[in-house]
């Protein structure tokens, strides 16, 4: 506990100087608006532990891979593929399905995903014996790339970018105290 607390201590430090000698600005104040920004404000604040939610599975994720010393950082690209494959059921399913039974598939379907595409940096090191930490990290990019197109392809079908089934909002994450990510925060 108390190396951590060194380590913040000598970040906010480190930064400090960043600020100071880059910006020309005071530190102290820096940092002032940035907490003020972040947890004075409730809309912010919301979207810092949506935010957090999302890192948070990641990191559980991607946990038992680094116990078992397979060094994964593929989790952005696992994550991407997961929420591409989750969006296509979603439009594709979305005014057929009851929405538990659409959420169940959007689940499934995501997680195999995400499985699949860590699976094959998985095969390729125990086949080959290749680099998982390079691997994993190129992988990032073709997903990226991936759902850059398939984000292109789709976007007919949204009335805006970032928006699917805004008419129907089926596979919309339910409203929990004004919070549609509320969900993510209670599952982590």
């Amino acid at each position: 506990m108390l190396v951590r607390a060194i380590a913040i201590l000598l970040a906010l430090v480190v930064d400090a100087f960043f600020i100071f000698f880059v910006t020309g600005l005071n530190p102290i104040s820096v940092y002032g608006v940035m907490w003020n920004g972040t947890f004075m404000n409730t809309t912010r604040f919301s979207w810092a532990l949506r935010d957090l939610s999302s890192l948070l599975c990641i990191a559980i994720a991607l946990a038992p891979a680094f116990k078992m010393r397979f060094w994964n950082i593929g989790g952005e690209g696992q994550v991407l593929i997961g929420g591409l494959v989750a969006a296509l059921i979603m439009v594709y399913f979305g005014s057929s399905l009851p929405a538990p039974l659409l959420f169940a598939a959007m689940v499934i379907g995501s997680v195999l995903a995400g499985a699949i595409w860590a699976f094959v940096p998985a095969w390729f090191k125990s086949r080959w014996n290749t680099n998982e930490t390079l691997f994993t990290l190129m992988m990032n990019y073709v997903a990226t790339s991936i759902v850059a197109c398939m984000t292109n392809i789709m976007r007919g079908q949204a009335s805006s970018l970032g928006t699917l089934n805004k008419a129907t909002k089926a596979g919309w994450l339910p409203v929990i105290n004004g919070q549609r990510y509320t969900i993510n925060i209670i599952v982590v």
